[in-house]
């Protein structure tokens, strides 16, 4: 890439996250979503892994119009920007107007203070970390820090590190390192299980060659989820909350479905579940899941 190239590149993204700030925090929610919809319409919010993305959902049976696939695929893109800014200047009343939650109660802090909140790259998820703070349980969220960036790449690795200050600020939970040579595995374990507090992580990902995996069965194929924090939270009989949230396409809110799983006999019996319930989530808006271009490598078999 060429310093001008480059150069461009920072100056979309900057200016692409400017004009979404603008539109949630200064314009009524719906004003701000129908502008943002016809973004997509002019490609705003594309990203190069978008026809990958088609691709892999017509592999595994989803027969979407391209051209409506990459609309809505943005969407939820932008919309997930919106809601990391959104989060500034939300109240209560608009929480409650916008994010409805549904399925089970989320588990008793004074009964349950230690739980592991599962979630996948799907929807958008950002203000549960709020609800769930105010619900008493103030989740510690896993996170893997990004490479060091590229040229054209600096604002985008900016954004990753002021999101992750604000997870902490939503939580109010420090978030905890995992993934590479300054991992804070031992804070995981102490966390959970020694001062019986909340965790949350995202297990949607693809587990790397020689670590320990538990597999489950998805689209006819196999997936395969991290052994070792499967194996804690039954080992300990620590409660899993599984949850989802994902934009209503017609209603404009935050439609959220919780799955409170106090007990299971195996980490595969856990891992069944957990695939279960991304694979009907999938079903229900293939568009809404961000990992699409990589499902190769999630998918298996």
């Amino acid at each position: 890439m060429t310093m001008l190239m480059a150069v461009w590149a920072e100056l979309k993204y900057f200016f692409l996250h400017l004009s979404i700030a603008i539109l949630v925090v200064f314009f009524p929610w719906s004003i701000a979503y129908r502008v943002i919809r016809l973004m997509t319409r002019f490609a705003v919010g594309a990203s190069e892994f978008d026809d990958a993305a088609v691709l892999n959902m017509r592999h595994y049976g989803f027969e979407l119009e391209p051209s409506i696939a990459r609309r809505q695929i943005r969407l939820h893109r932008l919309i997930d920007l919106a809601d990391y800014y959104k989060s500034w200047v939300m109240n209560r009343h608009w929480l409650k107007r916008y994010w409805k939650r549904h399925g089970d109660c989320l588990p008793n802090p004074a009964q349950h203070p230690a739980v592991l909140f599962m979630t996948f790259h799907y929807g958008q998820g950002f203000w549960a970390l709020r609800d769930f703070h105010e619900s008493g349980l103030d989740m510690a969220a896993l996170y893997r820090p990004p490479p060091r960036p590229r040229l054209g790449e600096f604002c985008q690795y900016a954004f990753f590190w002021l999101r992750l200050s604000s997870i902490y600020r939503l939580a109010g939970a420090k978030p905890i390192r995992v993934g590479d040579g300054k991992s804070e595995l031992p804070a995981l374990v102490r966390r959970l299980v020694r001062d019986h507090q909340p965790v949350g992580v995202m297990p949607d990902i693809p587990v790397p060659a020689g670590q320990a995996a538990i597999p489950a069965q998805i689209f006819g194929r196999s997936i395969y989820f991290a052994a070792p924090l499967l194996r804690l939270v039954v080992k300990n009989k620590i409660p899993v909350v599984l949850y989802t949230s994902v934009l209503n396409l017609q209603a404009q809110h935050r439609d959220v479905d919780v799955q409170v799983i106090y007990y299971v006999e195996s980490v595969e019996e856990l891992a069944a579940i957990m695939a279960k319930q991304l694979e009907r989530v999938i079903y229900q808006d293939p568009t809404a899941w961000h990992l699409w271009p990589w499902a190769h490598e999630i998918f298996r078999g």
